[in-house]
């Protein structure tokens, strides 16, 4: 007799009379059951489909792609970590393979499900339904998988497998990337009307028919870009022929206009305030933006970036871990639509004195201000005080410790300002800290920050519609869809647009959410915006003025190279590493 593999149990999450008005994905394990028994239920398969949510990349808070607190962020020109230990590994010499994710146990748990819920016992809509949430995961995961790696082994059936057999049966060979693309796109256009335009409460953040035109919004601008500037390599494995960029990018066009063209979601504009209108689009759960996101419930389901991310003197234990980039802080124009770069130089090149240092950052787009914390800004009832030292009679004077007193060691008022900068130890690295996503009321333990994570949002389908404009020639769709984002963000309208101001545009409003990397490989840029690039800091230094009170007391600013913070993106570094088994598959350009 053959045995063959499958799952067999799970944890199934138990379902009452109250259910309809509980979130579709809060649910909490509470006994066991085969898994064909599952199928026999209308709760059964809302369980299976849990498992199947769950297995979904989604690159959120939790994703780390090298050292413990290594967000994505500080691999790119974005952010450097602050943390010494660990980054020798982030800002030395790329090897590769640091955003891997070659997991065919959870397409198989797709693949398996697909088969099975067409004889369940539920109503012929309901199969619909889930048959068609299955197909969009199935979907989401090989797009994160040929964003990685190019072409892959593309498994639409379960592979069974006994006891005693040669596995090498099994071995399905890569498919041309190219194939891939066109397989996501296919099951979008198949599924889509399967999918509702709204649900109930309960079902408020599971899978519709929006978030599977944002996937495909998406995955086809990604196609469009690498068959126009990438290359075809070993006979289409990796790479797009050029001549298919066209339909991709009009692929991407038409799933962006049909979300559009719903007006179901609108840019999130609620908060008078510009700065904090931005700040809570990512703090609001299910705001009027928000397409698809990852919600977070303590104490069973939380997560650790405030953890990790809080200013020196407001963490609870590691904190500090992401430092925004100068070269990022100065992308963000002022509001008149001049140029970002921080005044910190009269026109002879002598320093500028603030008497108030937050005036440097006067009138910078409000988006800055709700992404980064600044030098001197309010946070959590407090100020988040950065200074690198004294200025006395044209020296610097400064330690590298946050507890050296001035004039006198004992002296209450410090050299180096309670958050930093420092060139060692924990504190910023940059003179920046994160404020994207953060918890702006209270300091906020380990697994218990609750922000949700935006994984499709309004904001980025305008920019994908702009872009693929864009390179269709339609520049006057595309400089609507810019201006739409700029006046929403408090900043003065473009009268004419270029791809690489549409570029910048997605480099500020996406910023810390995981974008700019994948933009970078597809655009085939990061061996240049990334290539042994030294990145950016800004110290303020107080002028020392004696008979005064620090307070009274003036600053300057000086922009220096990040310590220690350099990038190096090689060209293999399009494409990870392929995994080679016990039958080797065809391995990448360069590795």
């Amino acid at each position: 007799m053959k045995f063959k593999f499958s799952y067999i149990a799970f944890s199934i999450l138990w379902i009452g009379a109250t259910s309809c008005s509980k979130d579709f994905l809060d649910r909490r394990p509470r006994d066991l059951i085969i898994e064909e028994d599952a199928y026999g239920s209308q709760s059964g398969i809302e369980a299976l489909t849990v498992q199947l949510y769950n297995d979904m990349l989604l690159e959120d808070f939790s994703y780390q792609v090298a050292e413990e607190a290594g967000f994505m962020s500080t691999v790119t020109d974005e952010a450097v970590r602050s943390y010494t230990w660990g980054a020798g590994v982030i800002n030395g010499t790329v090897l590769g393979n640091w955003f891997g994710s070659w997991d065919y146990a959870k397409i198989r748990r797709v693949n398996s499900f697909i088969e099975k819920i067409p004889s369940a016992t539920v109503s012929d809509d309901l199969k619909s339904r889930f048959l068609a949430e299955a197909r969009f995961i199935r979907a989401f995961h090989y797009f994160q998988l040929v964003k990685r790696y190019g072409g892959v082994p593309l498994l639409t059936k379960t592979q069974q497998y006994a006891f005693g057999e040669d596995v090498s049966g099994l071995f399905v060979d890569r498919s041309k990337e190219d194939e891939i693309y066109t397989f996501i796109a296919e099951e979008i256009d198949a599924i889509k009307n399967d999918l509702p335009t709204d649900a109930p409460a309960a079902d408020i953040n599971r899978i519709n028919r929006y978030t599977a035109l944002a996937l495909k919004s998406r995955a086809m601008l990604y196609a469009a870009s690498i068959a126009k500037y990438g290359q075809v390599q070993i006979n289409g494995l990796v790479g797009i022929p050029a001549t298919k960029a066209e339909s991709y990018w009009r692929s991407s066009l038409t799933a962006s206009g049909e979300i559009m063209d719903a007006q179901a979601y609108t840019l999130y504009d609620s908060d008078g305030d510009k700065v904090i209108n931005f700040q809570n689009l990512f703090l609001k759960e299910n705001n009027s933006e928000i397409i698809y996101e990852k919600v977070y419930r303590t104490p069973d389901v939380g997560h650790n970036y405030d953890f990790y991310n809080a200013p020196q003197s407001f963490k609870v234990d590691y904190g500090c871990a992401t430092n925004p980039t100068l070269d990022l802080v100065e992308e963000y124009e002022y509001v008149d639509g001049t140029s970002g770069e921080l005044k910190v130089t009269d026109a002879q090149g002598n320093p500028i004195l603030y008497s108030n240092p937050a005036d440097l950052f006067k009138n910078k787009d409000p988006r800055l201000m709700a992404t980064v914390m600044l030098p001197f800004s309010s946070w959590q009832g407090g100020i988040l005080e950065i200074r690198r030292g004294v200025i006395k009679d044209g020296a610097k004077i400064t330690a590298e410790n946050l507890t050296t007193g001035y004039p006198e060691a004992s002296a209450t008022f410090k050299l180096v300002g309670k958050d930093g900068p420092l060139t060692t130890a924990d504190p910023t690295k940059t003179g920046f800290y994160v404020k994207k996503s953060m918890d702006p009321g209270k300091r906020v333990n380990y697994g218990e920050s609750v922000a949700p994570w935006v994984v499709f949002r309004y904001g980025e389908i305008l920019l994908n519609h702009a872009e693929a404009a864009y390179e269709l020639g339609q520049n006057q769709l595309a400089l609507a869809d810019i201006n739409a984002i700029r006046q929403r963000a408090g900043i003065a309208p473009k009268q004419s647009i270029s791809l690489n101001e549409i570029r910048h545009e997605r480099k500020v409003e996406l910023a810390f959410e995981n974008h700019r990397l994948w933009d970078l490989r597809r655009w085939r840029t990061a061996t240049t915006v990334l290539n042994n690039t030294q990145l950016h800091a800004l110290y303020p230094w107080l002028v020392w003025e004696e008979g005064k009170q620090p307070g009274a007391m003036k600053y300057i600013f000086e922009k220096v190279n990040a310590p220690k913070n350099t990038r190096t993106f090689p060209e293999k570094l399009y494409y990870e590493p392929v995994p080679q088994g016990a039958t080797p598959y065809i391995q990448n350009p360069l590795y």
